[in-house]
């Protein structure tokens, strides 16, 4: 009986301690990437190809981020540019992947992917109804590009 009794406490306090912990949770590579990739997939309506491609893009430009992020912690300026340089990157190997159009799109739309990426990882790794404004503002972009 004391042991069932010790047991279920340290059991109790695993869990707790785990709850109190709950909102440092880490974001992984895998996480973050396969997140943007989703967005990007849904709004430039990639084919499997191509999203297989943007998956693999972004886990290596994710990777490095979040490398960059680590290293330089506490030096934003910094980071930013070294994050834009390797967005950069990310641009000339998008290029040969999308078709002009998709790419037009996407290169009109980085700052909000930036802001969605941004947001998912200051909301520790959770899925947001950004993505529905993104979705709808890109919808927007869209609308008025086929207009003209």
């Amino acid at each position: 009986m004391k042991r069932l009794l010790i047991t279920t406490l340290a059991s109790l306090s695993i869990v707790l301690s785990a709850a109190a912990n709950g909102n440092e949770r880490s974001i992984t590579v895998e996480s973050r990437a396969t997140n943007l990739s989703d967005q990007m997939i849904r709004e430039l309506r990639l084919n499997n190809y191509q999203a297989n491609k943007v998956r693999e893009i972004n886990m290596d430009v994710v990777a490095k981020m979040m490398a960059v992020e680590a290293e330089f912690k506490g030096n934003q300026e910094l980071i930013e540019q070294k994050c834009k340089s390797i967005c950069s990157e990310r641009d000339v190997k998008l290029e040969n992947v999308l078709s002009t159009v998709q790419y037009n799109d996407y290169f009109g739309d980085r700052p909000n992917y930036t802001k969605f990426d941004k947001e998912f990882v200051a909301g520790a790794g959770q899925t947001t109804d950004n993505a529905k404004s993104l979705a709808n503002n890109t919808t927007t972009n869209t609308d008025s590009n086929t207009i003209n």
